[in-house]
């Protein structure tokens, strides 16, 4: 069995499948409105190369038997990879419901180790990006106001650091705007 062929089961395992559909229905779908959604684009430049669902082929080849094989990925195979390579190992369950589109968007743009550092940080634990028996007991202090802070200083400060990543600054900054403002509007759609 291939690796996407494990992320599907686990995904629809009797232990995930209601929070699988939940990350389907309310969460993965704000992110891919930024990651080019069902498109199959390649963007000069980007090491990632091929890109579907803001699955990057180069970074993912373990799931795909060939290019074409990505090529022919569907919005389901995605979520499933989306939803056992980044939601479950951030455990994006834990932070307080408010948050958690944004938790995921950022460890799916900026990498689940380094988002998970950046909310043990803002929660006061070690940040060495495991999730471990300390840090769960306090992701629930992790608010949408804090993580949208911690994510803006982020790009701030790249862009202040490396002058080649200053032209991203205005993207990187709509894109957490616009999912700070999706938290919300789904929060008040949800009741």
């Amino acid at each position: 069995m291939n690796k996407l062929n494990k992320a599907i089961r686990k995904a629809n395992s009797k232990y995930n499948k209601e929070n699988f559909e939940s990350f389907k229905r309310d969460i993965f779908k704000h992110t891919l409105i930024w990651e080019g959604g069902a498109k199959l684009h390649k963007l000069k430049g980007d090491s990632g190369g091929w890109t579907i669902y803001g699955i990057a082929f180069n970074y993912n080849k373990e799931y795909f038997k060939d290019l074409a094989d990505f090529k022919d990925t569907v919005y389901d195979e995605a979520a499933a990879i989306a939803f056992c390579k980044y939601y479950l190992p951030a455990n994006v369950n834990l932070v307080q419901p408010l948050a958690q589109i944004m938790y995921f968007d950022m460890a799916y743009n900026l990498g689940t180790r380094r988002t998970i550092k950046m909310m043990q940080k803002l929660i006061g634990v070690v940040p060495d990006g495991i999730i471990g028996r300390k840090t769960k007991e306090k992701m629930y202090l992790v608010s949408l106001e804090k993580l949208t802070e911690v994510r803006k200083r982020r790009y701030y400060r790249l862009a202040e650091n490396n002058a080649r990543l200053k032209r991203f600054l205005k993207g990187w900054l709509n894109r957490t705007n616009d999912i700070e403002q999706r938290s919300y509007k789904h929060k008040n759609n949800v009741k």
